[in-house]
């Protein structure tokens, strides 16, 4: 399921967040400020905008709803569990990781 590159398609992609606090010394608030990224699943590799994890190294994928709003999605890598914000399920994306994890 490759293209004429080489390169794999994307198979799902999840979007998580995270927060950064800024202060605005003009009128001396605190500042959060929340950014969007993606969680990309591709055949081979699974991608977050910090890092690079190949389908061999994630042992596995689960998460945990804390409220209507936001939750935790964690990835099980040969590295330990990396923690991902969410605002929604990512049942479908770990649905599609089952299609192509190595055991």
């Amino acid at each position: 399921m490759s293209t004429s590159k080489g390169v794999f398609p994307i198979l799902h992609q999840h979007p998580y967040y995270t927060v950064r606090r800024e202060i605005d010394y003009f009128n001396f608030q605190q500042k959060k400020i929340e950014d969007e990224h993606w969680v990309v699943l591709y055949e081979d590799k699974l991608v977050t905008e910090e890092k690079e994890y190949p389908i061999h190294q994630v042992f596995d994928l689960s998460y945990k709803m804390l409220s209507n709003r936001y939750g935790f999605f964690y990835l099980h890598t040969n590295k330990g569990v990396v923690t991902l914000h969410i605002k929604e399920s990512p049942a479908e994306f770990i649905k599609k990781f089952r299609t192509v994890e190595r055991k």
